[in-house]
């Protein structure tokens, strides 16, 4: 049965039945309920389809959402990787270019350094230059200086005055030459006694009896009177002049 069943129905009337008046007023009060019922359920059943349709929408969107979430998801790996990509791009023409700018730099450097190599080399080249000349000069002057010494000592040695050997006429006349010869001698050693040798002393084979520097002591003058090296001695003995 629905409403209209309801709206269309009729009751018997009977000898003793119920009252109709009680009867209709239950009758359109259930009316007026089933009413509302009926617009309620079909508020509520508009609702649900309203409620059906948001919820496929929302399936839809939620669908959509994900999709798209797959999508940028998706999209940033591949942006990530470009950027990646290009980062490393990047970083290897950094390197590269850094590595250009320090071997440029390096270049200048080494370029820099022979030039101012040759130029020291060219100071101390003309430094040595100038002190081999100089050393040229200065070992000219000094030759000339020794033998003007050698010369003065020559002359000045010469000029000394040599004791006449005694002769054998006599035996006193030979112990009193003999004695005179040894006081001359005596003398002239305390002369040389403690002086320094000015130069080397030679023998005849070109060997050092006696090197530069070395104090005349008695043992050094019996020593190269035994060599006879005692004029070499005067002269290594005597002190330069200025």
């Amino acid at each position: 049965m629905n409403l209209t069943d309801f709206e269309n129905i009729r009751f018997n009337k009977g000898l003793r039945g119920y009252d109709v008046q009680e009867v209709n007023y239950f009758i359109n009060e259930l009316l007026k309920l089933c009413h509302k019922l009926e617009a309620e359920n079909k508020t509520l059943k508009e609702k649900v389809a309203t409620y059906e349709q948001q919820e496929q929408f929302i399936r839809a969107a939620l669908v959509t959402a994900e999709q798209t979430a797959e999508s940028i998801k998706m999209n940033a790996k591949d942006i990530a990787k470009d950027i990646q990509t290009e980062a490393e791009k990047n970083a290897l023409k950094l390197i590269k270019k850094t590595e250009n700018e320090t071997k440029a730099y390096r270049d200048n450097i080494y370029k820099c350094f022979y030039s101012y190599e040759r130029e020291l080399r060219l100071i101390v080249d003309h430094f040595y230059t100038l002190a081999r000349k100089h050393m040229q000069q200065l070992e000219k002057e000094l030759a000339e200086q020794i033998q003007a010494a050698i010369s003065k000592f020559d002359t000045e040695y010469n000029t000394v005055p040599r004791l006449n050997r005694p002769s054998k006429s006599t035996e006193n006349s030979h112990t009193k030459n003999t004695e005179i010869s040894n006081k001359f001698e005596e003398k002239e050693h305390a002369l040389l006694l403690g002086r320094i040798l000015q130069q080397d002393i030679v023998n005849a084979d070109g060997c050092i009896i006696a090197e530069k520097n070395t104090v005349i002591t008695p043992e050094l003058i019996k020593s190269l009177i035994t060599k006879g090296l005692y004029g070499e001695l005067i002269i290594a003995a005597e002190k330069k002049e200025g």
